[in-house]
């Protein structure tokens, strides 16, 4: 009617006139009268002759003769309509104007304001849908070009974009977001309530097994935001996508979607080359370490052959003379025989107390020089070994070899100390993989040490009811051998415990020890073999080493010491 009312017909001057003015009336009326169409299941049941003329059909006929309603609709907004007729159907669809485009007679393009509604119609209800021309005003002429830039526009946005009113219902996307979330081309019209994607999500399986309701409504909780929001997700086909939630003046959102895939893969190889480079430096780092450890264990094995060799020559001296002293002390009793039976009866008496003295001190010489021989033997093993080479080991037999030892030494420094040995040798243990002479460093400088403990606290204490007594126990753990030694000695104080494997730091007096035992043995543990070396003592009770070793030389981070 603004047609009519912006262009008034001036009063007729004759019959022709009237006639023209009513003709010309008649066909203004009739353009801006609604098109009408009544439908069902995509059948047209009604159309009246505005819809003809609007599309440009002659007359009804060739409408109600199409096949199917939305033959008149363009292929990309087909979806959208068919979800709008459902939605008019199940009364859902709010009563206002909709936007649409139709084919007219043609194959043009129209655009048209459109109305839909539920009617009763012969045998059941229908969908009435009525069709007006966008009006003629200058502001309006060029509405359906400019929506098509606009959406252009925003379909060429690199980014995934969906907008939505105060009520969370699609205000309108771009076709990146379709792409992103893998939804069809026009699956979501607008109108379409935010929470009918979240269904969707959840009923392909993207949310996981988790109650529909309550997982969809939290989510459309999450979308009222008051200010910019972010959170990235990982959608079904693999993408991850930065969202960013934004609210509108109008109330509505605005919901950002970047395509992060990229970032992220470049993120993660980036990370996993720093980490490869840290692995490296690393067993740098190990190596190194190792390298000064057997330089150290060389250094340590030359000094003891040395030193073992500077002994065992006057030790040769001390043995074949003392089995000389026999043969000769037996040569001279063949001689002095005879000559007893003229002595006096007490002078043979005195005499023969004295051979006894020289037997028995004869006898002493040559055990101990012999038992001082299979220590120089030992110590010049230790320090040969196999030239530092991993062998495949008894570690129950390299445990006891190195016990025995220490002990006896121990107890050729002081006759006097005895102390029960407890031996608790796993007999499952087997074999694993070590540097033999540097394994048994370790061990005999952790019996020395004990045997010490035991016998300080023997004389320090004074106490008649004490019993030293030192424990050694193997045992297996899967992939690792552990090594438990205890001794019941003066322990270790809680201040010192910190610095016991520091070098040069030692308990013992001046002159007694270097404090370089334990330092050794913790590099030769940790660094050299990748075990552990833990320590727990309580002083004037107990102290315990716990070695742990892999059964198999691989190269692993190096174990860390633990005090408890």
């Amino acid at each position: 009617m603004d047609k009519l009312t912006e262009q008034p017909i001036p009063p007729p001057q004759s019959v022709e006139e009237a006639l023209e003015n009513a003709h010309r009336y008649r066909a203004s009326l009739i353009e801006t009268m609604p098109g009408l169409i009544v439908h069902r299941g995509g059948r047209v049941l009604y159309c009246n002759t505005a819809l003809a003329n609007l599309l440009g059909y002659p007359t009804t006929r060739e409408i109600s003769a199409l096949t199917h309603v939305l033959s008149l609709v363009p292929e990309d907004a087909l979806q959208a309509e068919e979800k709008a007729y459902a939605r008019c159907l199940n009364g859902e669809l709010r009563l206002e104007a909709r936007r649409v485009k139709r084919y007219r007679a043609d194959s043009s393009l129209q655009w048209f304001d459109q109305l839909l509604e539920t009617v009763d119609w012969v045998d059941g209800p229908a969908i009435m849908e009525m069709l007006t021309r966008m009006r003629h005003h200058p502001a309006n002429a060029d509405l359906p070009r400019q929506g098509q830039l606009l959406q252009a526009a925003i379909d060429a946005m690199p980014n995934g974009v969906l907008m939505l009113d105060k009520d969370l219902h699609l205000e309108g996307a771009n076709s990146e977001y379709f792409r992103l979330w893998d939804y069809p081309p026009g699956m979501f019209p607008p109108g379409t309530p935010v929470s009918a994607t979240l269904d969707y999500n959840h009923s392909r399986g993207d949310y996981g097994d988790v109650p529909r309701k309550e997982t969809v409504e939290a989510l459309s909780a999450r979308l009222r935001v008051k200010g910019v929001a972010n959170a990235e997700r990982e959608v079904p086909n693999g993408r991850i996508l930065d969202i960013r939630t934004a609210p509108r003046a109008d109330g509505g959102y605005v919901i950002t979607q970047y395509d992060i895939t990229d970032r992220k893969r470049i993120e993660t190889e980036l990370r996993e080359a720093k980490e490869r480079a840290e692995s490296i430096l690393q067993e740098l780092r190990e190596t190194q370490q190792q390298l000064i450890v057997q330089e150290k264990m060389a250094s340590l094995g030359q000094l003891t052959a040395g030193i073992a060799h500077e002994l065992k020559n006057p030790l040769n001296f001390v043995n074949n003379f003392s089995d000389l002293s026999e043969e000769l002390f037996d040569e001279l009793l063949e001689f002095l025989n005879p000559v007893k039976s003229g002595l006096p009866s007490d002078a043979v008496e005195e005499v023969d107390s004295l051979i006894k003295d020289l037997q028995s001190n004869l006898r002493k010489i040559g055990e101990h020089g012999r038992r001082a021989d299979r220590i120089v033997k030992s110590m010049l093993d230790h320090s040969r070994g196999g030239g530092g080479e991993w062998q495949s080991v008894d570690l129950n037999g390299l445990v006891e070899e190195a016990l025995v030892l220490s002990y006896q030494a121990s107890r050729t420094q002081d006759s006097g100390f005895n102390a029960t040995l407890e031996r608790k040798l796993d007999p499952e243990l087997g074999e694993l993989d070590l540097v033999p002479q540097d394994i048994s460093r370790v061990l005999v400088n952790l019996f020395t040490n004990a045997f010490y403990a035991l016998r300080r606290r023997q004389i320090v204490g004074a106490d008649p009811a004490y019993r030293p007594t030192l424990t050694v126990t193997t045992r297996g753990c899967n992939d690792d051998v552990e090594i438990r030694i205890t001794d019941n000695g003066t322990g270790v104080p809680p201040a010192l415990i910190e610095k016991i494997f520091t070098p040069f730091f030692t308990t013992k007096p001046a002159g007694e020890g270097t404090g370089l035992g334990l330092s050794l043995s913790y590099d030769i543990v940790v660094h050299q073999h990748r075990g552990r070396f833990d320590v727990s003592s309580v002083e004037n009770e107990f102290s315990e080493f716990v070695i742990s070793l892999p059964r198999k030389a691989v190269a692993v981070d190096s174990g860390e010491r633990r005090k408890r």
